[in-house]
Formats: structure tokens, sequence, C-alpha cells
């Protein structure tokens, strides 16, 4: 049984709460038309045989580079960011609602699933993808990984395309590099001067202005929260969170004997006192729920409206970089209560 009661896993979560839009380098549009789902003509990977190693392990050998590109929620969207296209995107929800595909040209692709292990098999198969791509957690194995409900369904997937995974474990940083070195396995530039480059060059100012920005030793607390309790992330099992530790963001909580989770009661919702509480909202409740809570109401930080948006962000460097920076300036202009 999942230990968050809106999601399919319990190592996954996402923030529907506020927009974030993400401009496209003008590089990605090339050589796309509004003809429907793309062939990424404009990438230009290595001729000849084409190899990739995943991070569960699995090896991926092909006559040439794939170019049409099948994938799922959040590695679709940091693709895109790099500047693959997808030809096909199968998701948790509709990529409509998705904040990380907000400002990203959906008409480009074909959405092939709107709910999580809900995924048309044959509209897949009809859009001839050479690979799929999607996310593992810690404990997946080729056999069953996240995105695929069940194992029969990623066996199903398997006969269309060859499918590979990208650990969505430890720092946002490695994950990320992941990302990068698939998408110039791909075709895409990113050597010096290229746009993804210049993408990396404001992640990393971001980070340093982050690390400036936690001198101010506000805490802050990740969390979700519904009617069944309070949810209180342990900030080393999020790929953002944990880089953002790394940066110097002190964590309320510091973890615990339960994975991702903490999981309080209401009556007890009050057992951390950060100065920052930062609430995903995917089918949680809204910041007036959470000041009306008897307890939790009354930690200063809710009580004072120092209640942000958790962010999921995909994991490419434009999509980090505005959280980075949306994170840095509220350690800047919130105020030490706890």
């Amino acid at each position: 049984m999942p230990s968050h009661p809106a999601l399919p896993r319990r190592r996954r979560a996402r923030a529907a709460a506020a927009v974030l839009v993400v401009v496209l380098p003008v590089a990605l549009l090339a050589g796309c038309s509004d003809d429907g789902p793309q062939v990424n003509a404009h990438l230009h990977p290595p001729d000849g045989p084409w190899s990739w190693t995943d991070d569960l392990g699995q090896q991926v050998h092909l006559d040439q580079a794939p170019t049409r590109i099948a994938a799922y929620g959040d590695e679709a969207a940091a693709l895109w960011h790099f500047g693959v296209v997808p030809t096909a995107v199968f998701d948790y929800t509709d990529p409509q609602s998705d904040p990380n595909f907000f400002g990203l040209p959906l008409k480009r692709t074909e959405v092939v699933g709107t709910t999580y292990g809900d995924i048309d098999l044959d509209r897949l198969e009809e859009l001839k993808p050479d690979l799929i791509v999607t996310s593992s957690e810690p404990g997946d194995t080729a056999d069953e990984m996240f995105g695929f409900a069940t194992a029969g369904e990623l066996a199903e997937a398997r006969k269309i395309a060859p499918v590979i995974a990208v650990a969505q474990a430890g720092s946002a940083r490695l994950v990320v590099e992941t990302n990068a070195r698939l998408a110039a396995a791909l075709g895409v530039d990113i050597g010096a001067g290229s746009a993804v480059a210049a993408d990396r060059k404001q992640f990393e100012l971001a980070s340093q202005e982050l690390t400036q920005a936690a001198s101010s030793g506000l805490t802050v607390m990740p969390a979700y929260a519904d009617y069944g309790g309070l949810y209180v992330l342990d900030s080393r099992d999020d790929p953002t969170m944990s880089y953002v530790e790394d940066l110097g963001v002190e964590f309320e909580k510091e973890g615990g004997d339960d994975d991702y989770w903490e999981i309080l009661d209401w009556e007890h919702s009050d057992r951390y006192h950060p100065d920052i509480v930062l609430m995903s909202q995917k089918g949680g409740f809204t910041g007036e729920q959470l000041r009306n809570q008897e307890t939790f109401g009354k930690v200063a930080a809710v009580a004072r409206q120092q209640v942000h948006p958790w962010r999921f962000p995909s994991m490419d460097y434009l999509s980090l970089t505005a959280y980075l920076k949306e994170l840095s300036q509220w350690l800047v202009t919130d105020q030490d209560v706890g």
C-alpha cells in the first residue's frame, strides 16, 4: 500500500499547485512542425551502431541511433527540455495539467496514457518508437520499472521497443547529468557553445545563489497533507531536495524510520517547527485548509503564511534552475519563525 494516498507508488509525488513555465531554447524547435509526432530530424547522433547501458544495468544495442523516442512523464519532459522531442508520452496524469510540461508544445507529440498504468499499447505500437525511456526507483528491476503498473504491461511495451530507465535517486545533479548524457547519445549538442551548455551555466549560477541564500539559516520542511494527516519528507529520498541539502539548505527533519515519508496524524502534526513549509498540493490540502487545522495551523510558518509550493521539477537544467531560484527567494524574504 503506498504511503501517499494520491500516488501509485510510495516514492513518487507531483506538485500541481502552481505553474512552472520554462522557455524553450530556439534550438529545440528546429526541424519541428505542427503536424503531430516528430522524428527528431534536427538531432545529429553519430553514424553506425548505437548502444546504451541504463541505470539498471540493461544494455541496449541498435543498428543506428533511435530517433523516435517514447517516454514516461518526467523523463519525457526532461529529454524535451534538452532538445529531444518525444514521439509519444505516457504520464500519471494528463500532461496538459502536469507542471513539468507547461510551456512545452504538446501538439508536437502524442499522448498515449494519462493514468498511471493505463498505456494505449496499440497506439504506442502504431507510432513505432525506437526506444522507450522511463524512470526507476530504488528497488526496481529490469522486469519491474516505475511508469508501468505491472510486469506484464512492461513486458508488452518491451515487445514494441527496448525500454531503458533513468534512476530517480541520489542527488538531482547526478540524475540531470545522466539525462544530459542520454540526450547527447541521441544527438543533442551539449558541448561548449551549445544551448545545453548555456542552460548548465545558469544552473550552476542558480546553485551558487541558493547556497548564498541558505546562509539565512531558515529551515524548510517539504510535506504533503490531506485528511489522513501530514506526510513529512525525508529530504535524502528526493533527488531535488537531496541536492538542495547538498547546497546548504537546512531541513527541519533529518530523516526517520520510514522511507520517503514520516506520517503524522493531525493531532501530532506540530512535531516540527520549520521556518518554511514546502507543500505539495497534488490532491492535497490548500493553504486555507492547512491554516484551519487546529494543531498544524498554529505552527508559526503556517500561521504566518510561509507556505510555498513544493515543485517536482523534471531532471533537466532549465527546470531545476527555475525552482532553485524560487527557493532562494523564499529563503531570503521569509522570516525566522521556527
